[in-house]
């Protein structure tokens, strides 16, 4: 695939009242961020819930939204797990639905080295037939994934791209530099596109598009287009969606902001909790705030 750029957005999973799939709002949810302007969707990410679902139903996400997005933007699926055989398997099941490209983690739970981080990601990229993007997001993994690695990564021409979820601007620098050219740096701290824009990153896997994906992708288009004011104050406008999701234990707060918007995708998968109504109050406040809910809703 060529270098990917822009904004992706990290699906939320919809769920059904018994806690399976709901396929028909994956449906809906993918054409709402298609129309909304996304460059490319990541389902079975952290905003998906992934490590909650089993493999059948890890399937039938990915199989729907390729399906629906039909070619309209690339398909990057999560495919990470604890276990490397299972990661090969998830890729292999991505690959057999029609993903684009694949996203991993490190193997979180268990402490590892450079030289396994690099065996790992090679063994995936060897196995998977698809391109890879490391999945660095080391506050969830426990596990951080250094510069030099994805240097080591990008120039063996294993991985095209990481996603990198700190807020950390000074690592983030590392990464770019590292990077150089030759993969793609997307930023997953939503309140840092802008910022890594400016220092040469190539855009953003950010869940707060599930919610607002049109001032989301303006944040990419305006910077591209020359525009850097019109970015720069989109970036600021998506402030308090930033602040919705992030109410409560992630992603319960994302999952109601998405039912306020009129855009629904279930409660999020047990045993993790939905808010209480005084967070619930919090997430609609914020969201009227951003103008995205009419006072007294």
């Amino acid at each position: 695939m060529k270098k990917l750029e822009g904004i992706v957005a990290p699906m939320a999973t919809a769920l059904a009242p018994d806690g399976h799939i709901d396929e028909k709002r994956t449906r809906i949810l993918v054409d709402f961020l298609i129309d909304g302007g996304i460059d490319a969707l990541f389902p079975l990410g952290t905003s998906g819930e992934f490590a909650l679902l089993n493999d059948e139903e890890r399937r039938t996400v990915i199989r729907t939204v390729v399906d629906q997005t039909n070619g309209r933007v690339p398909v990057l699926a999560g495919v990470s797990d604890t276990s490397l055989a299972n990661v090969v398997a998830h890729a292999k099941d991505a690959k057999d639905s029609g993903a684009d490209a694949v996203v991993s983690t490190p193997p979180y739970y268990y402490t590892t080295g450079e030289e396994e981080l690099v065996d790992h990601f090679e063994t995936i990229a060897s196995k998977s037939d698809l391109p890879l993007f490391v999945y660095n997001i080391p506050e969830w993994t426990h596990l951080y994934v250094p510069p030099r690695v994805i240097q080591l990564l990008a120039e063996k021409q294993v991985i095209v791209g990481m996603k990198y979820t700190e807020y950390n601007l000074l690592n983030l620098l590392r990464f770019i530099k590292a990077a150089g050219d030759r993969i793609s740096i997307l930023t997953g701290s939503d309140a840092m596109a802008f910022t890594s824009l400016e220092f040469g990153g190539n855009g953003g896997v950010i869940g707060v598009a599930n919610v607002a994906p049109r001032l989301a992708s303006s944040v990419f288009d305006e910077f591209k287009s020359g525009d850097l004011e019109a970015a720069r104050q989109a970036q600021m406008r998506l402030l308090p969606v930033i602040e919705a999701i992030g109410i409560g234990r992630f992603p319960a707060g994302l999952k109601e902001a998405m039912r306020l918007i009129g855009m629904p995708v279930g409660s999020v998968k047990k045993p993790l909790q939905s808010l209480t109504i005084g967070e619930k109050e919090h997430v609609a406040g914020f969201l009227r705030e951003a103008g995205m809910l009419k006072l007294g809703t």
